[in-house]
């Protein structure tokens, strides 16, 4: 995933929070998501583009779960319905198109030496990619996000290495992933772990209770899959 924000959502029912989605208009519209969602004041956005199946992408509310974060934009490498516990056969029908994406593959990969391990991973599969060219009127910009995963408990260590990706370019900015043609100079990868040194990417390999690794950074949905659906772990709002 790219140039995005992830994850989930509300409702409340007996006084208990869950996540609730919504991809119906204008919450499938990638312009209306990143303009009015995603992006506070102070930002101009142009060039919005979104690769992946409509059932890919929306709007999620957590508001009283432990999410972590009240609303935003979800992308998905599945139906975003799956997430929703009431509602979780409302979304349209997978598989999702053949999206391929180097870089995260090349992300991917760049985890087991860091971490002591020597797993491959083959190939990133069901990628859905937000992307979008931004001009702040401040000195500083910050995004919230969340991780999670169905493969946590599973597969982590292994060629299903489940990735997050944020690339950024611009100028000033020079990095090993690719990059629109008016800035020649690559992107770089924002979505790592807090303090690591050199940077390592989010993954289920590098953060989970399993192994365990970065576990503060980790939090075990297993049992709240009445809240969360699907999402067997999650990261911290980082």
């Amino acid at each position: 995933m790219r140039y995005l924000i992830i994850l989930f959502f509300l409702i409340s029912i007996f006084t208990k929070g869950q996540i609730v989605v919504n991809n119906n208009v204008p919450y499938n519209d990638p312009i209306s998501l990143v303009d009015n969602i995603l992006l506070g004041g102070g930002i101009i956005a142009s060039n919005h583009t979104f690769q992946g199946a409509t059932a890919q992408i929306g709007w999620f509310n957590a508001q009283n779960t432990s999410l972590g974060l009240d609303s935003g934009v979800i992308l998905c490498t599945g139906d975003i319905y799956s997430i929703d516990p009431v509602n979780p056969g409302l979304g349209v029908t997978m598989p999702v198109p053949a999206i391929v994406d180097p870089d995260l593959l090349t992300v991917a990969n760049s985890v087991p030496p860091l971490i002591g391990q020597t797993f491959t991973v083959g190939s990133v599969n069901d990628v859905a990619i937000l992307e979008f060219d931004f001009i702040p009127t401040s000195d500083s910009l910050s995004f919230n996000y969340v991780f999670g995963s169905e493969e946590y408990f599973a597969f982590e260590n292994s060629q299903y290495n489940d990735v997050f990706g944020f690339f950024l370019s611009g100028p000033g900015i020079s990095g090993p992933y690719s990059s629109p043609s008016y800035h020649p100079n690559g992107s770089i990868n924002l979505a790592i772990v807090p303090g690591s040194n050199p940077p390592l990417p989010i993954t289920i390999s590098s953060v989970n209770s399993v192994t365990p690794i970065n576990s503060q950074y980790f939090v075990d949905n297993q049992g709240g899959l009445d809240t969360i659906a699907s999402a067997d772990g999650y990261t911290t709002v980082l």
